[in-house]
């Protein structure tokens, strides 16, 4: 496969109209949008890391626009989604000058994305946020869908607000080149937007050939159909109320709670990747999925994620936080499973209905680590 021109769709959620552009040289396209979004100054928000690596061509693009050179820095990974952290970010921006004619630009991985998304809808009750997602997690999930959060002691995302990016911007020529660890976490969402999608389903033995050896196209490719699920999902469901966004939630019961307990030795994308294989295999008893489907999703996660096995220590306390999931209800915990490719099912559980079907698949972990 080769590459090819960026990719575009566009969508309404809540009101918000949100465009997507997907493929090499997207960056390209960022002065004429950001300028066309908000004509006064905007801010990036990056990490030190990305910043240093990708910050050039990301300037590059947004000539003619009033992009401020000068990162905001955030920290890297959880560090960067806590209180402090937001406040500094929002008096700097005050310090700086932000006006409503203004907005931000996140730039990096999934944190970046839930804290500089968050800062956009508190500063000045609210400016425009673009996206510029570099890590395949965040490309093919977090960019979109306007969630943004800091996490509590309690748990992930437990502090935050709906902000709907105008613009979602993804330079695949800049995923091509994360470390193997990140790009398998990435894949992990890859894999679950394949099962919510007929579609991408049907494609997916097509793409995980390429995916594996991260082939321009195939990656585009990837990311776009990922994108589209999920905006289909979102513009139904903007605010999660009709219980539609659910479904984006596959896996994430147990990866949150894994993800949590271990520390956050566990990448994300490699804590859902166990949360797939549970709830895959709760999906066949509980839900009425075909064995074959369920066979094709964990092939999938050992080809493409290979998650290593969680800290012991994460195995012996996992299972006490999915009190903290954010489907629990006074009545306990909904698992959302999958009925059929692209159609979720939600199922009452208990506890300890999700921590076996978790651990049934650590006999075959070897399977999955390098």
């Amino acid at each position: 496969m080769t590459a090819s021109p960026p990719g575009r769709f566009s969508f309404r959620a809540g009101g918000a109209g949100t465009e997507v552009v997907v493929g090499e040289g997207a960056f390209g396209l960022l002065g004429k949008r950001l300028q066309g979004i908000a004509p006064g100054r905007w801010f990036v928000v990056s990490s030190r890391p990305v910043f240093r690596r990708h910050g050039a061509a990301l300037l590059a693009g947004a000539r003619g626009s009033d992009l401020d050179p000068r990162p905001l820095l955030v920290p890297d990974g959880e560090a960067a989604k806590t209180w402090a952290v937001l406040g500094r970010l929002l008096s700097e921006l005050s310090e700086r000058g932000l006006k409503r004619d203004g907005g931000l630009v996140a730039f990096g991985g999934g944190t970046v994305g839930d804290v500089a998304g968050l800062a956009a809808a508190l500063a000045l009750r609210g400016v425009p946020v673009v996206q510029a997602p570099t890590t395949l997690l965040a490309a093919a999930d977090s960019a979109l869908g306007g969630k943004t959060a800091v996490d509590l002691p309690r748990g992930k995302n437990l502090a935050g607000a709906f902000h709907m990016p105008r613009l979602v911007v993804v330079e695949t020529g800049v995923l091509t080149t994360l470390p193997p660890r990140a790009w398998r976490s990435g894949l992990a969402e890859v894999v679950k937007s394949a099962l919510l999608s007929r579609a991408f389903y049907r494609a997916m033995p097509r793409l995980v050939p390429g995916l594996a050896r991260r082939d321009p196209a195939a990656v585009a490719e990837a990311v776009r159909r990922s994108l589209a699920m999920k905006a289909a999902v979102v513009a139904a469901d903007p605010f999660e109320r009709r219980g539609r966004r659910f479904a984006l939630n596959l896996g994430h019961t147990v990866g949150h709670a894994l993800e949590a307990a271990s520390g956050y030795r566990l990448t994300h994308g490699e804590a859902v990747a166990w949360g797939l294989l549970a709830s895959l295999r709760l999906s066949e008893s509980r839900a009425g999925l075909a064995p074959r489907v369920a066979r094709a999703g964990r092939a999938w996660i050992a080809t493409l994620v290979r998650p290593p096995l969680p800290p012991r220590s994460a195995l012996k306390g996992f299972a006490a936080r999915f009190t903290a999931d954010k489907k629990a209800d006074r009545r306990g915990l909904v698992a959302v499973l999958l009925a059929e490719p692209g159609r979720a099912a939600l199922r009452r559980v208990a506890p300890q209905d999700l921590e076996a079907a978790f651990s049934a698949n650590l006999p075959s972990y070897n399977r999955f680590e390098d």
